[in-house]
């Protein structure tokens, strides 16, 4: 668990970046790389939504 658990925060530190450098782009007027970029942010997020469903946390039960 402490390796999923750590990956999963990796993974939330590296889309926080993704979003932090998408929205410096769209503040410097760099649209094109901030919509490219927003593209890929949305396909990870939708990749990591289809991943998850179906499956059931692990509990201590």
């Amino acid at each position: 668990m402490d390796n999923y658990d750590s990956s999963a925060l990796g993974l939330q530190k590296c889309l926080l970046n993704l979003r932090r450098d998408h929205a410096r782009m769209k503040a410097s007027g760099e649209l094109e790389r901030a919509a490219i970029l927003a593209q890929v942010i949305g396909r990870m997020e939708q990749g990591l939504k289809e991943a998850s469903q179906g499956r059931k946390p692990e509990t201590l039960q």
